[in-house]
């Protein structure tokens, strides 16, 4: 009979195991949209930021600044 037990523990120790891994998944899926959005988001800053500072260097005839590298 302990074989038996011991086999349907590790039975639903595997289901449960599965199941957190699928819910795992799940979270992962979300995370990874909200870091797409976080991207999409800095992209667009980075392309307002360059506009202004090209309007401003047009304005005021002053060199362009030493462009930031990384």
């Amino acid at each position: 009979m302990s074989w038996l037990g011991d086999a349907m523990k590790t039975i639903e120790s595997v289901v449960l195991l599965r199941s957190k891994v699928e819910q795992l998944n799940l979270e992962l899926y979300a995370t990874n949209r909200k870091v797409e959005q976080v991207i999409g988001t800095i992209i667009q800053v980075d392309r307002r930021l360059i506009r202004l500072e090209t309007i401003e260097e047009m304005r005021s005839g002053a060199k362009p600044l030493p462009r930031i590298e990384g």
